[in-house]
């Protein structure tokens, strides 16, 4: 077998490469002297170009000139007439040749205006190249100019490269031949750990794996593994199956879900658990090491005595601040012995916000209307009992009464605008409006406030900027917070508004500027919630509700604008909105 073997793939290469060198010897040396003779016919024909200004053709002789041509250019140079005749040649005497006027090159170059031929010299008994053009001088025909010259450096450079092909050819055969005494022995050895091998999996040893392609001539493997090839298929088919349904599983959970084995080991994560606990090597790891959190792993410690599945809610700081609700059952592969734990977290983060901001809501709204609720109350006994009949200190009691109702009446208005926004009750319908004529509606209704305070109250407007598209209404209602609030917090300077191109920011905003007690760089990310106040005594003494912020932050966002708002302790604050 070993010698039919090597006999059929030596046979092969053999074939094969005699073929490949045969093409290669024809196409090469073909397409080398062809490529060669092309280049030679561009630059005899531009030589001729060349020199067809220094041949004079109405003269007779010119043999001399073509040999000093021949000595410039390295070819034969040939000077011939329209008629055919023979008026100068470099190696013979023009007198003795005959007519040219039937040379092919001549004919072409009659025809075309350059004619190219290669001819083989019997007495030199190698070819030459002639190259004939067509000279006109002012439109007139004068005649040709040929330029011959020897191919025995191609032919030569052919004859070396067949030669080297050869060479090669026989260093492959070569190769070829120790290279299949190899692979015959290489496939002999193959064989005989083959057979071996499907005689293991006859006895059932399928833990092993054996794949073959093109058999050929070792049956026996074919005759051996047939008997386990279907059950093996159906196995791995089972298998893919349900790995690409767990798979999809855990892709699609939105949860967190990890499989934890008895040692603590994380043996299985869904996509979801970078997305709750960052980039953390779920896989393979310890679960403290991708929950670091001492309530999951006291409820982990629960399950595992209790052998029943638990609940916990824990908040988490890395990589965001996130309330998790965890849920862990505990995992029997087999009857009575723990194998692990599964855990499906849930984040709530925003439930325990929405649960915040009710109460908050709730305990601010309480505390908003306790106040002013608790001083009518007291006025009202104290009128009650007996104050009525004074006059002076009555008419005060009335006011007190008045201004704390206005208060309350005040806080329910806002908490109806906010509602009526956040429902869409209230709509911003945009048009083109003419700011300038805001501007100047809101510096009237603040003139005297500001004037007041010995403020000064100051418009600045881009002239390029002269109408935006908003709602009217609704752009008085955001500037008049903005500016009352501006006065409200400014004791000396003033209060500065208008709208700006935005040719550092790229995007043109409205603006509202003033020289106030500013805001600390902490609090300033909780500007615009409902009822917060920087100076909660000093906003209440000045009348303020709270709400002014949060109804001027939901505006802006009902017109799709944007609000930025920049500040320093005892220096001002300054509030942008990109429109």
């Amino acid at each position: 077998m070993k010698v039919r073997i090597f006999r059929r793939i030596f046979l092969v290469y053999v074939v094969v490469l005699l073929m490949a060198g045969l093409f290669t010897e024809l196409y090469i040396t073909s397409a080398v002297r062809e490529n060669y003779i092309d280049n030679l016919k561009e630059h005899l024909s531009g030589t001729i170009s060349l020199i067809a200004q220094k041949v004079p053709f109405n003269k007779t002789d010119l043999d001399d000139l073509c040999r000093t041509l021949k000595s410039e250019v390295h070819a034969r140079v040939t000077v011939i007439r329209m008629d055919g005749k023979v008026i100068g040649d470099s190696d013979h005497d023009s007198a003795t040749m005959e007519n040219h006027a039937g040379r092919t090159e001549v004919q072409q170059a009659s025809l075309l205006g350059t004619g190219f031929v290669v001819r083989h010299s019997d007495t030199l008994n190698y070819d030459f190249l002639y190259v004939a053009k067509k000279i006109i001088h002012d439109g007139t025909e004068e005649g040709f100019i040929r330029l011959a010259v020897p191919l025995r450096e191609i032919d030569t450079a052919v004859n070396l490269l067949r030669l080297r092909i050869i060479f090669v050819m026989l260093a492959v055969l070569f190769v070829t031949w120790a290279v299949s005494v190899w692979q015959t022995d290489h496939l002999r050895r193959l064989l005989h750990q083959i057979t071996d091998f499907s005689r293991s999996l006859s006895k059932g040893e399928i833990d092993k794996r054996l794949y073959l392609k093109n058999a050929g001539e070792f049956t026996e493997i074919a005759d051996n593994l047939t008997a386990m090839s279907a059950a093996l298929q159906e196995m791995m088919a089972r298998g893919e199956e349900e790995r690409n349904r767990l798979s999809v599983i855990l892709r699609s959970v939105p949860d967190a879900l990890l499989i934890i084995d008895s040692r603590g080991i994380v043996t299985l994560s869904s996509a979801s658990v970078k997305d709750f606990f960052g980039e953390v090597p779920p896989a393979g790891a310890r679960f403290a090491e991708v929950v670091r959190n001492h309530e999951f792993t006291t409820l982990i410690e629960e399950v595992r005595k209790n052998r029943v599945p638990g609940m916990s809610q824990f908040t988490i700081e890395s990589p965001d601040e996130k309330h998790l609700a965890v849920r862990v059952s505990p995992l029997f592969y087999r009857e009575g012995e723990l194998s692990g734990f599964v855990a499906v977290f849930h984040d709530i983060t925003e439930i325990k916000k929405l649960e915040q901001v009710r109460k908050d809501f709730v305990a601010n709204v309480s505390h908003e209307l306790k106040t002013p609720i608790t001083a009518i109350m007291g006025f009202a006994d104290t009128l009650l009992d007996g104050a009525m009949s004074d006059p002076d200190n009555a008419a005060r009691f009335v006011q007190t009464i008045k201004s704390n109702s206005e208060r309350i009446n005040a806080l329910v208005d806002d908490l109806m605008t906010i509602s009526r926004i956040e429902l869409g009750v209230i709509k911003v319908e945009k048009t083109l409006t003419d700011v300038q004529g805001v501007f100047e509606n809101i510096a009237e209704l603040f003139r005297a406030k500001a004037s007041a305070k010995n403020l000064f109250l100051k418009i600045e407007a881009d002239p390029s900027l002269l109408q935006v598209d908003a709602d009217r209404n609704r752009l008085l209602q955001i500037l008049t917070n903005l500016v009352d609030n501006a006065i409200k917090s400014t004791e000396t300077g003033g209060v500065t508004f208008g709208i700006d191109s935005g040719r550092e920011t790229g995007s043109p905003f409205l603006f509202v500027e003033d020289t106030g007690i500013g805001v600390p760089a902490k609090l300033l990310p909780r500007l615009g919630e409902r009822f917060f106040r920087v100076d909660p005594a000093r906003s209440r003494k000045m009348g303020g509700t709270g709400l002014g912020l949060a109804i001027v932050k939901h505006l802006v966002k009902a017109h799709g604008w944007s609000m930025k708002i920049e500040s320093m302790q005892g220096k001002g604050t300054k509030v942008r909105i990109l429109i």
